[in-house]
């Protein structure tokens, strides 16, 4: 098994994607959002109005990403 650390970006942003959006192809998505904002720590760190701005994240998607980085903060402290 290659463990979470051998992924790529696009493929852990997509674990996370297919959580918030469930029997949906979400790499296009995912490889949205990284060609959009460059890394994972833009993505997370990008204002909600520009992350809709990616086809197929809405204000709930939004939210979620949003989340998920205050809880990383949050784990990190």
């Amino acid at each position: 098994m290659r463990g979470a650390a051998a992924l790529d970006d696009y493929e852990l942003l997509e674990t996370l994607l297919f959580a918030f959006i469930p029997r949906r192809d979400v790499k296009p998505i995912a490889k949205a959002l990284l060609n959009r904002f460059g890394s994972l720590s833009a993505i997370f760190a990008a204002p909600v109005s520009d992350l809709k701005r990616v086809s197929g994240i809405g204000d709930t998607v939004a939210a979620y990403l949003k989340a998920t980085h205050e809880m990383s903060g949050r784990v990190a402290r």
